[in-house]
Formats: structure tokens, C-alpha cells, sequence
């Protein structure tokens, strides 16, 4: 039995309807969403919130992002727009460039407020893309997890503003039509990608 490309992977995988998530945060210590967007299988913007957190916002992570506690001091707090997010990921098939991070991000979120995080299926695009992009990674024994900015660049996908939700949440969809769009891998890809294994590991 041939192995299954990535790129019939993702066919049927983005078969069934999905939404794609992002979120900006208040920093790397036990994150909590400043930010979240979703936008649907159609690349419509579902839902776009800023959100003032239960925490201040670490100053490396407002360098990177651009929010800081004065950007959110008048947003409402989470549970305030819980029912928004809520509604746009509950029972979907959710794509996360890096869904483990955004995962905990919600989750943190969540419990925080006492609140329960709803049921969806995250799929990760990273580790989806990182065979593709074919890049070995000796310690971890696996592809290497590359940016979302490289998988923009693999696409040529255009990426207007890097760590703003609603524009990585744009990208990620982007990618994914992208990826859509391509015609099945030719003989010299698959070889590429799932003949010969990599040195090393």
C-alpha cells in the first residue's frame, strides 16, 4: 500500500467544512488570548476580537505583536466574547498554523475564566507543511516545523502583516488554497518526499 501524500492528505482532509484560528497573546508564560480571528473555508472573516486579559501583556510579546495593555484597556474581557469564539470553533474541524501553541493559548483562556473549552478537532498546518518543505531535523528525528512566513514564501503567498491575527489567520487560508489549487505530486516529488528516507536521526 503507497503511502498517502500530503497533498491528497490535505484534499481530503479539507473535504469536510472548516474554519482557520489564530491568536495573538500576552506573552510565552502561561498565554492568554489578547486577540482571536477565524475565518471560514471561504475566506471569510468569521470573527475578529480584540480582548482585554486577566493578565498584563509581557513587553516581548507586545513588540512582536503591536498590542499592548493600552490597545486592549477599553476591549472587553474574554468572557464578555466567549460565546463568539465559541460559536465559530464548536464541533468544527479547526486549522492552526501551530495548533499546538494556539490550542494551550485557548485553553489557558478558558480555564482561567472558569470556563469550559467547547469540543473542535484541531488540525495542525505546520506539521503538515514541514514534509513538504522536506527539511530534516536530526534531534527530533522528524521534518523540521518551519514559520508560517516560509510556508508563505513556499506558496507565494503574500503575508501583509506578520503576528496580527485576522492577517495569519487570512495567510494560513491562503496557504491552504494554495495547496489546494496544486495538481497531484509528480513521480520526482513523491520520490522526494516518501522514497528514499533522510540521513540521519
Amino acid at each position: 500500500m503507497s503511502k498517502k501524500s500530503p497533498w491528497e492528505a490535505l484534499r481530503q482532509r479539507l473535504e469536510r467544512p472548516y474554519v482557520v484560528l489564530d491568536t495573538e497573546t500576552t506573552g510565552l508564560r502561561d498565554p492568554e488570548a489578547v486577540s482571536v480571528a477565524v475565518v471560514g473555508a471561504d475566506g471569510r472573516t468569521i470573527l475578529n476580537r480584540l480582548m482585554r486579559p486577566g493578565k498584563p501583556i509581557e513587553p516581548s510579546a507586545a513588540e512582536v505583536t503591536g498590542i499592548d495593555d493600552a490597545a486592549v484597556a477599553d476591549a472587553p474581557p474574554f468572557p464578555e466574547v466567549e460565546s463568539d469564539v465559541t460559536q465559530a470553533i464548536s464541533g468544527k474541524l479547526v486549522v492552526i498554523y501551530n495548533a499546538d501553541y494556539d490550542v494551550s493559548v485557548l485553553r489557558n483562556t478558558y480555564a482561567r475564566y472558569g470556563l469550559e473549552l467547547p469540543r473542535f478537532e484541531p488540525w495542525c498546518a505546520m506539521k503538515w507543511f514541514a514534509p513538504i518543505f522536506g527539511e530534516w531535523n536530526d534531534r527530533r528525528g522528524d521534518f523540521a516545523w518551519k514559520s508560517l512566513a516560509v510556508a508563505a514564501d513556499y506558496f507565494g503567498v503574500d503575508q501583509a502583516a506578520a503576528h496580527d491575527a485576522l492577517d495569519d489567520a487570512l495567510t494560513t487560508w491562503r496557504i491552504l488554497q494554495a495547496a489546494l489549487a496544486r495538481a497531484k505530486p509528480g513521480p520526482a516529488e513523491e520520490l522526494s518526499l516518501f522514497g528514499d528516507a533522510p540521513a540521519g536521526g
